[in-house]
């Protein structure tokens, strides 16, 4: 499987995913963001935030115009209240808000400006954006989070694949405040993401496994890890992203390595069976065959549903980055569908 695993990373799935052309290329602030229109039936917006004190530890912004109903790691339905052309989901997640996945109907919930200038779910979440700065109000169960978001033009480039399905994550510069619900309060700033993709929803993409990571190891550097496996365990992308402030993005593959030693039992809110890393560790080289980072986790275990299909959550980390020690606290989304087949 290992040799298997090789191969489909190395030659087949560049032939599929067209991103080597875009990354390393500044983000173009000019670039349309769109809602769901023609063949493009499913939107995502995000944001994620590792690396706040406890008890909130982390926050993410987790949105998903449409139904993605034929990628199983992305699938749910069972927990549709609506048509799921109109269905929009929605986790606003912390260490103290982990409990209010929510599947709006965005005809009669929501406001969404055409242009994605305003974007608003219920009472929940209200986002306003300009190519300069976007701004967040959050107000689910457990917390509020005012945020003052600002774009750099660095930016990751996870998928491309041409009239099916893209993905990009801009690194950000924040300042806000979270309270939770007793009365807390954490004022913070730092680097965080502006996420956003496309994909259809009747083309098929086999997609069993994933989980994104997302580490601040100083304040100027954030290092992305993105894995998807497919049936049989296949790999289809293992990838590590690394982007600072001073204006380089650069992806690296060789050596990859990602184990789970330990799991922690979950049940899904549709019924599915999940483990998630307890305890974990992952690794890549640098172009040259050097240790690039290798990296240690335990998980907090405060695991917040609402990945459509899995979970977000965070963990402690040691490790090195280029030959120095670092440690913090790591954001963790984790899908494993395989036992729903």
């Amino acid at each position: 499987m290992q040799a298997l695993d090789s191969v489909s990373l190395n030659i087949l799935a560049p032939l599929f995913n067209r991103t080597g052309r875009l990354n390393g290329h500044p983000f173009d602030p000019a670039t349309p963001l769109h809602l769901p229109q023609g063949k493009w039936k499913i939107i995502h917006f995000g944001m994620m935030i590792p690396d706040l004190p406890d008890p909130i530890r982390f926050f993410d912004i987790i949105a998903i115009l449409g139904t993605a109903s034929r990628v199983p790691a992305f699938a749910a339905p069972s927990l549709l209240t609506t048509d799921p052309d109109d269905a929009a989901w929605l986790l606003v997640g912390s260490g103290t808000s982990r409990d209010n996945f929510h599947c709006y109907s965005a005809e009669q919930d929501c406001d969404f400006a055409d242009d994605v200038s305003r974007l608003r779910w219920g009472d929940q979440l209200t986002i306003t954006r300009t190519d300069e700065r976007i701004t967040v109000h959050a107000n689910p169960k457990g917390l509020r989070a005012e945020l003052t978001v600002r774009p750099t033009r660095e930016v990751s480039h996870f998928a491309h694949l041409p009239g099916l399905y893209d993905h990009w994550s801009i690194l950000c510069e924040y300042t806000g405040t979270f309270m939770t619900d007793d009365g807390t309060v954490v004022e913070s700033s730092g680097l965080t993401t502006w996420e956003y993709a496309r994909g259809r929803s009747d083309v098929p993409l086999p997609i069993y496994v994933f989980t994104y990571q997302i580490l601040n190891i100083s304040p100027r550097v954030q290092v992305l890890l993105v894995e998807l496996l497919g049936p049989g365990g296949v790999a289809i992308q293992r990838t590590v992203y690394v982007r600072d402030l001073d204006g380089e993005s650069r992806f690296y593959t060789k050596g990859f390595t990602h184990s789970v030693s330990r799991y922690l039992p979950h049940t899904t809110p549709d019924g599915v069976e999940m483990a998630l890393p307890a305890e974990l560790s992952w690794s890549v080289l640098d172009d040259h065959g050097h240790e690039l980072i290798t990296i240690r986790g335990k998980a907090n275990d405060d695991y917040a549903y609402g990945m459509a299909g899995g979970f977000a959550g965070s963990y402690e980390y040691t490790g090195r980055y280029k030959r120095r020690p670092i440690e913090g606290t790591a954001y963790i989304e984790w899908i494993d569908r395989r036992k729903q087949r």
